[in-house]
């Protein structure tokens, strides 16, 4: 297989290396049994998501797009098949590995945000910080990423007296604290506006140009998919296409 100069890095004694993808998924499957048989949820997914990419993942309600964002998340198992996040294998980790690999190298955004009602929109982002091992200091990390996206005005302010774009603001840079590999959104307009809706995307635009993240995101906003790198299309199960360039 060839790799674009992206793909290389030089190695000490000169030697071109191929570089790790942001993530991989190898001939994933997913079922689950019901009334003694068992359903196929994922039918043998496979994709490979490279460092720096926007890819939006696209598809029918029941296509299995939640399923795989779980997957690929460290939240769930599949079946049979391989995920690899920045080139370390994560499917058959134990709890404690996989949670550590979660807090280094996964950045989850929820379609709620999931915030913390009663800690401010700082005391939210330096949470992951105080789990494991991060060099500097969690408030300041916090200060500046709130900044970044637009809510150096914010620090102390809780959920409740932000709006739903602000909230979803904080959970992004929540995901942001650990400068993972990559971060995964799921349905991250879902409960907005246009206005606010435009804004988000708007904001995943200018933080991976200007922070180089990995931006893997489910949506059913025909906007998401347009503005990224590519769409995938996941119909019943499999990847039905891919939208853009590869």
């Amino acid at each position: 297989m060839a790799f674009s100069e992206e793909q290389t890095a030089m190695s000490a004694g000169g030697a071109a290396t191929a570089v790790a993808p942001a993530l991989e998924a190898r001939d994933i499957h997913k079922s689950l049994p019901l009334a003694g048989n068992r359903i196929e949820i994922l039918k043998g997914i496979n994709l490979r998501v490279n460092k720096g990419e926007f890819v939006s993942i696209i598809g029918p309600s029941g296509s299995g797009k939640s399923t795989l964002l779980g997957i690929i998340a460290g939240l769930d198992n599949p079946t049979s098949g391989q995920v690899l996040i920045d080139g370390i294998d994560i499917t058959r980790m134990g709890e404690s590995q996989l949670a550590k690999v979660r807090n280094q190298k996964i950045g989850m955004v929820f379609q709620a945000f999931n915030l913390i009602p009663t800690l401010t929109a700082q005391e939210n982002v330096e949470i992951p910080l105080y789990v494991g091992k991060h060099q500097g200091s969690a408030s300041v990390r916090a200060r500046e990423l709130l900044e970044l996206v637009g809510l150096g005005h914010r620090l102390g302010n809780r959920p409740t007296q932000l709006s739903g774009g602000e909230q979803q603001r904080v959970a992004v840079a929540r995901a942001l604290s650990t400068n993972p590999a990559i971060i995964i959104m799921d349905e991250p307009t879902g409960n907005l506006d246009q206005k606010n809706s435009d804004n988000v995307l708007q904001m995943i635009r200018d933080l991976r140009e200007r922070t180089g993240t990995t931006f893997i995101i489910a949506t059913h906003d025909p906007k998401v998919a347009a503005s990224a790198d590519r769409a995938i299309r996941i119909v019943d199960g499999l990847v039905a296409n891919e939208i853009g360039e590869v």
